[in-house]
């Protein structure tokens, strides 16, 4: 029984570098700032009945408080100042400003030639300059070369980003659409942007162009052969965009667009908080411009607002649901806070927290949390980053040098000695031990590591961090760093991590830093004698149903005593106010009444997914749904694609603990969930899913030429 309690303890839960942006935007009367992209004229102005003083009157005339302009309409105008200086009086007459101008044909940044990309920047720059006569802060390039994926990122990293180096002494702001090529691949160009980082380079979002290989092999006109999920590729983007273009092409007969649901696409939006202009571009053809601009930004008004999740029927759902569960004899008791829009939305608690001593389930039952402590080791990680103490891709053994001579299992058993190993591709940087990519080995297979790892008993109670971390750092790894997700002790070197920077134990850390500011009085790794009463038996949950109560003192072994180890990865308690505290602090970009704990960019980060596609193995993590990892929290990309799936919204972040507690953050709607309850194995029950779809309402699939 104790091996069982300490395997669930360190594997938890296994069983089944962004621009600035604000933090999530509340609905207010007027809604968000629209502006009008002037592609949705093109054909008028290549035909010459607009010309571009018409075009910004006629944004005027429609309302739009901004336009973007396309320099193709005016290409050879770069140097002509009493052209751009009428141009941009003419925004003014209108009453409308000049919020972007979009590069095309002024080379490729990203091209293979050092010369050749020399040039484009040279070129671009004169636009830089024509950009600033203008008043225009964010100039849209493309990140176009030839050549293999990481090439042109290594290309393009270098001429963008000297560009962008250029252009911030003259106050303009790069940003790279996804348009054509490698960059309407969204782990391309979030990885290019996560480069350019240093450099302030952002995005604009495009709703489109999400086709990123064609058979002709260029950029347009052929049938496109490979192409990006565009909710994905939305939800990768927005954390770094300076402008998104909410694009359409055409219409069901209830205004609806016909091959991309704006509902998901707006989520993806709402959940990053971004605050800027929405481009409205027409695309279509089946309509004049006008029409089709007046329909799209109509549809993106619709799409913008946020109905009530958690209404009075949403209630009566999620206590039917609960009460469900503990009817059924599937779990003792169970407890569940919401929170929308700053407010308390739902709370419920259901059968008993101890069944055999009678004692009901109640607001303040303190539970274990077990991996649920990962994002608050990781919200502590992250607060020394904001002090300079490290970066994500500093090698882990600058800061830990017990990581210094880790190597990769090959072959053998026994003990460390006797295996074959070899050197790593590359250190373990500080990023894989936030996203679980260091290659610490997890249990299983190879059985000669196996052996090893039992030997070295990193599980015991009785080692410190430091002990832990010492002989973690002796032990060969089962991949490379950077190359697999395996869930396991990663969070634990947080902890160690967290010691060494600041100087602080671990527990006394969490609680100077995060628990008393934000008054969590009851989240801890020990339980007081005093507070014992309020807290609740752990169960088992057989095959055949039976429910069976696990011994207290083995059980609650971990809690009942302080013990040298204080691990990152599980070991706190909390009660629901507790935890929903931590998690509105998440939602709130990083503080709460008055307190701030992180930045919003922080969080933002930690929210953002770090795992490229190039990562494949990931063990259990897609049986949470289409999700990728940010920083200590999975993070919803795409919606569930089947009733099976667990629901939830794109850029919703959120985990869960071994004994089937959760918790979630939902940007978009302002929404924080927690759910607590004690049971083992995690969640064989459908609780999860039948909670969250409590919350949310019935499956509503994506219509199919969305998907």
């Amino acid at each position: 029984m104790r091996y069982l309690i300490v395997s669930l303890l360190f594997f938890a839960c296994t069983a089944t570098d962004p621009a600035t942006v604000s933090s999530p935007t509340t609905d207010s009367p007027g809604g968000p700032r629209y502006s009008l992209g002037q592609w949705s004229f093109h054909r008028a102005l290549f035909d010459g009945e607009m010309d571009n003083f018409d075009f910004v009157a006629t944004a005027g005339e429609m309302d739009f408080d901004g336009v973007e302009l396309v320099n193709q309409f005016f290409a050879d105008r770069a140097t002509d100042a009493a052209f751009l200086d009428s141009l941009r009086a003419a925004a003014d007459d209108a009453g409308v400003a000049l919020t972007m101008l979009l590069i095309d044909g002024a080379g490729n940044l990203g091209d293979p030639d050092a010369a050749a990309r020399d040039s484009a920047v040279a070129r671009h720059l004169e636009w830089v300059a024509a950009a600033e006569r203008l008043g225009i802060r964010d100039l849209r390039i493309n990140a176009h070369g030839a050549g293999t994926y990481e090439a042109v990122l290594d290309a393009a990293t270098d001429g963008v980003g000297k560009l962008a180096r250029a252009a911030r002494e003259s106050g303009v702001r790069i940003l790279i659409e996804n348009h054509g090529g490698w960059s309407s691949n969204g782990t391309w160009l979030s990885t290019l942007l996560q480069r350019l980082e240093p450099e302030a380079v952002g995005a604009v979002a495009d709703f489109d162009n999400w086709c990123y290989q064609r058979d002709n092999g260029q950029l347009w006109g052929g049938k496109c052969t490979a192409r990006y999920d565009r909710y994905k590729g939305m939800q990768e983007l927005m954390p770094y965009a300076g402008g998104v273009s909410v694009k359409a092409f055409n219409f069901t007969a209830d205004g609806a667009e016909t091959v991309m649901d704006f509902r998901t696409l707006f989520d993806a939006i709402r959940a990053s908080g971004y605050d800027g202009y929405l481009g409205i571009e027409y695309e279509g053809d089946s309509l004049p411009a006008r029409e089709g601009v007046e329909k799209t930004r109509a549809l993106a008004e619709r799409s913008w607002p946020r109905n009530t999740v958690v209404t009075p029927t949403a209630r009566e759902r999620i206590d039917s649901t609960l009460r469900g569960f503990v009817s059924a004899g599937d779990i003792a008791g169970v407890s569940a806070l919401v929170f929308e829009k700053g407010d308390e939305a739902y709370f419920g608690a259901f059968g008993q927290s101890d069944r055999e001593a009678d004692i009901p389930m109640q607001r303040n039952t303190i539970v274990q949390i077990y991996s649920m402590t990962k994002p608050i080791t990781g919200v502590a990680l992250m607060q020394l980053y904001e002090q300079d103490k490290f970066e994500l891709d500093d090698p882990l053994a600058d800061h830990l040098p017990e990581f210094r001579d880790v190597r990769v299992y090959v072959s053998g058993g026994g003990s460390a000695g006797t295996m074959q190993t070899r050197a790593t591709s590359r250190p373990i940087l500080v990023r894989d031990i936030t996203r679980h990519t260091a290659g610490f080995y997890t249990g299983g297979d190879p059985d000669g590591l196996q052996q090893a790892f039992v030997a070295a008993d990193l599980r015991s109670y009785e080692n410190t961090l430091t002990t832990m971390g010492e002989k973690l750092g002796q032990l060969p790894l089962r991949s490379d760093p950077g190359t697999e997700w395996h869930y396991g002790p990663s969070v634990d070197v947080q902890a160690l991590l967290v010691e060494r920077l600041s100087g602080q134990a671990f527990d006394a850390y969490l609680r100077e830093h995060i628990f008393t500011p934000l008054g969590m009085n009851d989240t801890r790794y020990v339980v007081p004698e005093a507070d014992r009463d309020r807290f609740s038996a752990a169960y088992r949950r057989d095959a055949d149903g039976t429910l069976t109560q696990l011994p207290s003192a083995e059980a609650h072994e971990f809690n009942l005593r302080q013990w040298p180890l204080t691990p990152g990865g599980f070991g706190l308690t909390s009660t629901l106010d507790d935890y929903m505290t931590f998690a509105r602090m998440l939602l709130n970009g990083g503080s709460l009444d008055g307190v701030r704990i992180l930045q919003p960019e922080t969080v933002r980060l930690m929210r953002t997914n770090q795992l490229s596609d190039e990562v494949t193995e990931r063990l259990w993590l897609p049986s949470k749904g289409q999700v990728g990892f940010g920083i200590d929290f999975a993070v919803r990309q795409r919606p569930p694609a089947t009733a099976a799936e667990n629901p939830g919204k794109v850029g919703e972040f959120f985990w869960d603990g071994a004994a089937s507690t959760l918790f979630w953050v939902d940007p978009a709607n302002e929404l924080a969930a927690v759910l607590f309850v004690q049971l083992f194995p995690f969640d064989q029950i459908g609780l999860h899913h039948d909670f969250r779809r409590a919350i949310y309402g019935p499956f509503v699939p994506l219509p199919e030429a969305a998907r």
